[in-house]
């Protein structure tokens, strides 16, 4: 049997999916405290009882996307791995998550969270991106990657799999995301690498 604890952790976590799946779906303005209740399957009073406002789940969903993304940099970069074979798995795991975990990555990159959250930033200026930044700078230092500005490197790294991912779900391309890794990776390398290679 489950303590009232246990219950309440439930209830949050599904109100905060079914407040996602909202939100990438019908934008976070056109979705109100009753339609998040409604798809929950719960009453508005048990959703203020969790959150104090809309802003408030839109706020902890942020958190938790870019501490879902920060710890799987963090894995990766901080691996025994070379760098190419880090950087190989840096645009796998983005476009893995875009097919396993679409609701997730449509949350993070399409939601406008500098507008909702105050104090907000997009995803692009926060924790993940400066964690990718920071990744590239100290490889370069280190001559593992071509010395270019690191902004420009780290766009790279990231606007190539994250385009393509766009594209695919607005089926511009039906083939899976998985069918162009190793396309995708070689395009990347192809700026990133160092110039003695």
């Amino acid at each position: 049997m489950k303590t009232n604890e246990e219950r309440s952790a439930l209830t949050r976590e599904e109100i905060l999916k079914k407040a996602m799946k909202l939100f990438v779906a019908k934008g976070y303005y056109n979705t109100s405290i009753r339609d998040i209740a409604k798809e929950s399957k719960m009453s508005t009073g048990a959703i203020y009882h969790h959150f104090e406002s809309k802003e408030g789940i839109a706020a902890e969903l942020f958190d938790r996307i870019v501490l879902l993304l920060s710890n799987l940099f963090n894995k990766i970069i901080n691996s025994k791995d070379t760098t190419k074979n880090r950087i190989k798995e840096l645009v796998f795991n983005l476009l893995k998550m875009a097919q396993d975990d679409k609701i997730v990555l449509e949350y993070a990159l399409n939601v406008k969270h500098k507008e909702i959250i105050k104090g907000g930033k997009p995803i692009c200026s926060s924790g993940p991106f400066e964690t990718l930044l920071t990744f590239l700078k100290n490889e370069m230092e280190k001559g593992n990657i071509r010395k270019i500005d690191p902004y420009v490197a780290t766009v790279c790294l990231t606007g190539i799999p994250v385009r393509l991912i766009q594209i695919k779900w607005d089926n511009v391309i039906n083939k899976p995301l998985d069918e162009y890794k190793n396309e995708v990776f070689e395009c990347v390398w192809s700026v990133l690498k160092p110039d003695n290679c």
